[in-house]
């Protein structure tokens, strides 16, 4: 048995375990449990597998979003031998792995297969893809058929391996998904359980802040399978990114919506989007989203 093999042999159990806890928002049978609460990867990119794992677990994570995408923790070329290596470090320190960051955006794109063939072995249910934006020579209508199109080759994928894609709306002018029912029409069209949201609540309310954050949220809840939260004040127009709770994004309401909605029980992901001048910092910015999180939000949402 070669290393690779014999890593993924050795967190075979505890991969499984991690991907039944990954799935269990959409057995609408059974009731919710807490969601799994994650930090974006993205954020920690100067710590290594084993100190990213340490470190989650000392700042009282559940788990981690992991980037497995150019410049990431991971990089897609080697991700037969680091996703392993990887997940065995997060693992040992005993958090979850249910989902990774990737820039897939078609069934065409190199590394795809790789990618989630690896996911797969490794016991990693979801997988965030990359981002569309609206071209000035088609009409919106036109664009959302070609992205349906581009998503259903990657939607072949993620269903053959068995695995759920989500995408991640962002705000901001010509992004797709940023007005969140050009992606409820994509969901419907792909019609799989193997394509849903990356919903990310901060985006949302700054594309509805007066009230249609509450009906966008109702609207996409049946698609709901990851979440990722941020803050903002409005500077302008445009958001102004904030530590979480100080801004205006209701989290614990967005919650409570896709739990009384669809059971949802995450994974929901941790993102700072604004300036943090040093790695201490940052530390301290994760260990306080957490304590917020825990101590705020899910009580409010109702978990």
């Amino acid at each position: 048995m070669d290393n690779i093999n014999r890593r993924l042999f050795l967190h075979g159990s505890i991969a499984a375990a991690v991907a039944t806890l990954g799935t269990r928002s959409l057995r609408a049978q059974e009731p919710a449990s807490s969601p799994i609460l994650c930090v974006f990867s993205k954020h920690l990119q100067f710590l290594d597998y084993k100190d990213l794992a340490k470190t989650c677990r000392e700042l009282g994570l559940d788990g981690i979003d992991l980037t497995v995408r150019p410049g990431g923790h991971v990089h897609p070329e080697r991700v037969a031998t680091e996703l392993p290596e990887a997940a065995e470090a997060i693992r040992a320190e005993g958090l979850a792995l249910p989902m990774i960051t990737t820039g897939f955006k078609s069934g065409n794109d190199p590394y795809l297969r790789e990618v989630l063939e690896t996911a797969r072995q490794c016991g990693i249910p979801y997988f965030r893809i990359g981002y569309h934006q609206y071209e000035g020579t088609l009409s919106v209508l036109e664009q959302i058929a070609k992205v349906t199109e581009d998503l259903l080759g990657l939607v072949r994928v993620a269903e053959e391996l068995g695995l759920t894609a989500g995408y991640h709306n962002h705000s901001g002018e010509n992004n797709f998904g940023a007005p969140l029912w050009d992606l409820h029409r994509v969901y419907e069209a792909v019609g799989s359980k193997h394509l849903g949201s990356n919903f990310d609540v901060g985006h949302a309310t700054a594309e509805g802040a007066c009230a249609d954050w509450k009906i966008t949220a109702r609207l996409l809840a049946n698609w709901v399978r990851m979440m990722a939260v941020k803050d903002f004040v409005f500077n302008g127009s445009k958001p102004e990114w904030v530590p979480l709770g100080e801004g205006i994004v209701n989290t614990a309401d967005f919650l409570r919506i896709f739990r009384e909605e669809a059971e949802f029980a995450g994974p929901v992901s941790l993102h700072f989007e604004y300036n943090i001048r040093s790695h201490d910092q940052m530390l301290e910015e994760v260990g306080k989203a957490v304590k917020h999180m825990r101590n705020e939000v899910f009580p409010k949402a109702g978990y």
